[in-house]
């Protein structure tokens, strides 16, 4: 079999280096926000003919904007000043849980103009509508927008255009899911996993900064997770990575048909429901896992803290031997409340009970981190649509 002639490597044509330069130059103003010609000259190493060149071909594009001189000490000429102009682009996201709709629209710097927060889910629809009403107290139409990010607590089938594992989420379940958003609002949209966007919200805002691998784990009213592995999210064959609420674990019985069921080992043992009721066995009475983690902390009772964190090691061990990750972050509401007390009796056991022991870290977006993620991620699609024209 005779093999074929490597594919050759596409010449650096005029077009192209242009291309990339605007779009290092693009990239530097949101970072400094503010640039001269001058600082676009030293942070890009390019002559000074070609950085005017480059801001004159950027704000005839309308994708900079001049906005103001500055004056040298020395005298000379004044410089002028460049930003992003923030009406290049407009990026939405919506967070849905079976009890609100959470709608945010940015400009292209990140800059949040309305956002909209309906009780309920209705489905698709209300999510759309609740989209609307942030977009209106922007003062924008949905056409206005280049892309649309929807955080789902479940596990989104790209090839099946379908939603799984959210049974709480009826109306999200139906086929056709992303084309009928898409359909209704003219926008390119992309439906993702909430767990795996406040994956995205730590590496981009939070703990995981400059982690290029790691696994999070969440713990909220569900059990989570997610993988970060070279900078990017493994979603899996079906979009089901991370549904580390199915792992099979010791100490509860074996779910069977758990898709069907909705509920799987590890949340069996360590989800919301099962604190409130080991908070009980210890003497901590609260309606809700989020309590009954505050009141333990606060009072010092380290044997319901390292039961609790016996049960969570339980299912990391699994974690750490299959995927071996540099990092674990700790995320949820669950955690944040457990907080380093949390934290070290869950290392500690995992000491004892795993292969070997990764850097545990806290989640530092506490905020409503899957709209956070899910903004970063419309916000990378719009930048790059946008700084590619």
């Amino acid at each position: 079999m005779t093999t074929p002639p490597p594919t050759p490597p596409t010449p650096a044509t005029p077009g192209l280096l242009r291309s990339i330069n605007d779009r290092v130059v693009l990239d530097l103003l949101l970072e400094h926000k503010a640039l001269s010609r001058g600082d676009v000259r030293r942070l890009t190493g390019v002559s000074k003919p070609t950085a005017s060149q480059l801001l004159a071909r950027l704000e005839n594009s309308g994708h900079v904007l001049q906005v103001g001189v500055e004056e040298h000490s020395r005298g000379g000429r004044a410089s002028v000043i460049y930003e992003l102009n923030p009406r290049a682009g407009f990026a939405a996201a919506i967070d849905v849980t079976a009890s609100r709709v959470h709608a945010q629209v940015a400009d292209v710097r990140g800059t949040v103009l309305g956002e909209n927060r309906a009780a309920g889910d209705a489905g698709p629809d209300a999510a759309i509508e609740a989209l609307r009403v942030a977009l209106a107290l922007a003062g924008l139409e949905l056409s206005a927008l280049s892309s649309l990010v929807v955080s789902v607590p479940g596990s989104y089938d790209p090839e099946a255009d379908l939603l799984r594992f959210a049974g709480h989420l009826p109306l999200w379940q139906q086929p056709g899911l992303l084309a009928g958003l898409e359909r209704a609002t003219g926008v390119q949209t992309r439906v993702e996993n909430d767990v795996n966007l406040v994956a995205m919200a730590e590496q981009g805002l939070g703990a995981a900064r400059g982690e290029s691998d790691f696994f999070l784990l969440w713990s909220d009213e569900g059990i989570g997770g997610a993988l970060m592995l070279g900078d990017r999210l493994h979603r899996g064959s079906s979009g089901g990575a991370g549904e580390v609420a199915f792992l099979l674990v010791p100490g509860v019985p074996i779910v069977r048909n758990p898709a069907r069921e909705n509920h799987g080992g590890f949340d069996d043992l360590a989800g919301a429901q099962q604190i409130i009721a080991l908070g009980a066995h210890h003497g901590l009475v609260a309606e809700t896992a989020v309590d009954v983690v505050t009141a333990a902390v606060a009072s010092g009772a380290q044997e319901f803290l390292d039961d609790l964190g016996a049960r969570y090691a339980t299912g990391l061990a699994s974690i750490v031997a299959l995927i071996d990750p540099p990092v674990i972050v700790l995320a949820g509401s669950v955690m944040t409340a457990g907080g380093g007390a949390l934290l070290a009796t869950i290392r500690a056991h995992v000491d004892e009970v795993a292969i070997r022991t990764p850097r545990f870290v806290l989640g530092e977006v506490v905020h409503e981190p899957a709209v956070a993620g899910a903004m970063l991620a419309s916000l990378d699609h719009t930048r790059n649509g946008v700084f590619s024209t």
